[in-house]
């Protein structure tokens, strides 16, 4: 099974397509009042016209990613395409959807946008993070080798002594960055999100990833965020 999903995986990150893998947007931008932002997705969420999205939405406060100056993040994923033309389309044009946009653009100037899909290439397990504001570390790359790199993370991953959940995912369209890929990394808070970091620097097979990734990758964005709140199953 395990050979399977990283033959799967590996299809993705040649380009291939799965129809069915989660795919969404993730904004940066910078922002002026957070908890106006925060109400208004509440109001949105909670009105008819939110009922009947799927999206799935997190809005995150940016603790560090260097000299990008957006302040907050929100991920706006679904479970397929398809599933984000249904749910597109059954909210862009109520009065509800405009009210919400009406505050957005009131509260926030955006910096990023980035489309994504999840892939097969994942460790660890979600059942570990039980906290409601985890800490999660996004690496955007530019990955000239896909197969390369992802059986050198595979391989970097299963040696760790460590559940908690990381995942590569696919960049379809990031604008005028030079981003194919991106990694995550979510703890329940910053204590354990250094003390991973720590794990790894004491770690050779650490080592030997970073010396294999070295030709094949180039890091374009690193960013750590928190989550404020999240909308969506």
């Amino acid at each position: 099974m395990k050979v399977i999903s990283l033959f799967l995986g590996l299809m993705v990150l040649a380009q291939t397509t799965l129809a069915e893998t989660r795919v969404g947007i993730y904004y940066q931008m910078t922002v002026s009042d957070p908890s106006s932002m925060v109400a208004a997705l509440d109001k949105f969420r909670s009105s008819a016209a939110g009922k009947k999205t799927s999206a799935q939405v997190t809005l995150s406060q940016i603790m560090a990613n260097g000299t990008n100056p957006a302040t907050h993040a929100l991920s706006v994923s679904y479970a397929s395409g398809a599933d984000m033309d249904k749910s597109q389309a059954a909210t862009r044009g109520s009065k509800e959807w405009a009210a919400l946009q009406k505050t957005m653009s009131e509260v926030m100037t955006p910096v990023s946008e980035t489309m994504f899909r999840t892939t097969e290439i994942s460790a660890g397990s979600s059942d570990e993070i039980t906290s409601l504001n985890p800490v999660s570390r996004f690496i955007l790359m530019d990955v000239k080798d896909p197969a390369a790199y992802v059986a050198a993370w595979n391989k970097m991953m299963a040696s760790r002594d460590s559940e908690l959940p990381s995942g590569i995912f696919q960049v379809m369209s990031a604008g005028t960055a030079g981003i194919s890929h991106g990694v995550s990394i979510t703890a329940n808070n910053m204590a354990e999100m250094m003390a991973l970091m720590d794990a790894n620097q004491g770690n050779p097979d650490w080592a030997e990833f970073l010396a294999a990734a070295e030709g094949i990758r180039t890091v374009e964005d690193d960013s750590i965020v928190v989550r404020i709140k999240s909308w969506g199953s």
